[in-house]
C-alpha cells in the first residue's frame, strides 16, 4: 500500500526538479546552472537531484526530451489549409507562432547546443540534434505543403532551415527583452521571396474566367 504514495511522491519530485531546471537552463544557459541553482530553486536537496538523474548532463537530457515532445505533439499537422500559398504560408506562420508562445523555452534550450557542445556528454549533444531534427522535419512537411515542393526537397528543406534560424533569433532576442515577438509578417515576406529566388510559383492562379488583374482595373 506505500508503494504507490512514494512512486507518486517520486513522480512529483523529478517533475518539479524538471519544470525548475528547464526554466533556469532556458534563461541562464546549461553551463551557468548548475545543482545548487536547481536545489535552492525547487527546494529538493541535491541528493533527490543525483537520485533521480545522476549528473547535470542526465537532467539537461531529460529536459530536453520533455521540451521536445511536448512541442511536437502541440505541432499540428502539416498539411496546411488554404486555396493559395499566401492563405498555407499564413496558417503555417500562425501556427509557428502558437507554438512559440506557448512553449518559451522550448527553442531557448534547443540553442543550448552551441554551450554545451565542448562539456556535455554525447547523450546530452545526441539529444539536442534529435530535437532540432525532428523541428526541421515538421518545418520541411508543412513548407512542402504550402508550397507545393514534393518534387524540391533541397528548396524546402533551405525554407525549414531558414524559418527555424529566424525562429531562434528570435529566442535569442528574447533574453534581453522577454516582450520581443516573432515577426511572422517579415517572415512571410521573406519565405515568399526565397522562394521566388528558387522559382517556386508564389503567385495565386488566376479563377478560370477571370480577368488578370490589370486587364480588370482597365475595365
Amino acid at each position: 500500500m506505500t508503494q504507490a504514495p512514494a512512486q507518486d511522491r517520486g513522480a512529483r519530485s523529478r517533475d518539479a526538479i524538471l519544470d525548475t531546471a528547464g526554466a533556469l537552463m532556458a534563461r541562464y544557459g546549461y553551463a551557468a546552472t548548475s545543482i545548487s541553482m536547481i536545489s535552492a530553486e525547487c527546494g529538493l536537496p541535491a541528493s533527490s537531484i543525483y537520485w533521480h538523474f545522476g549528473s547535470k548532463d542526465g537532467i539537461y537530457v531529460a529536459v530536453l526530451e520533455r521540451a521536445r515532445i511536448a512541442l511536437l505533439a502541440a505541432l499540428p499537422r502539416a498539411e496546411m489549409a488554404g486555396a493559395d500559398v499566401a492563405q498555407r504560408l499564413d496558417a503555417f506562420l500562425a501556427d509557428v507562432q502558437d507554438a512559440f508562445q506557448r512553449h518559451p523555452h522550448g527553442l531557448k534550450l534547443l540553442l543550448g547546443l552551441g554551450m554545451v557542445q565542448q562539456d556535455a556528454s554525447a547523450a546530452a549533444v545526441a539529444e539536442v540534434h534529435r530535437y532540432r531534427d525532428a523541428l526541421v522535419a515538421w518545418a520541411h512537411a508543412a513548407l512542402c505543403a504550402v508550397f507545393g515542393l514534393d518534387d524540391r526537397p533541397q528548396v524546402a528543406d533551405e525554407l525549414a532551415r531558414f524559418t527555424l534560424r529566424m525562429a531562434s533569433g528570435t529566442a535569442v532576442a528574447r533574453w534581453f527583452d522577454p516582450s520581443v515577438g516573432l515577426d511572422t509578417g517579415q517572415l512571410h515576406v521573406a519565405l515568399l521571396a526565397l522562394a521566388a529566388h528558387h522559382d517556386v510559383p508564389v503567385r495565386a492562379t488566376p479563377r478560370e474566367g477571370a480577368l488578370p488583374r490589370d486587364a480588370a482595373d482597365r475595365e
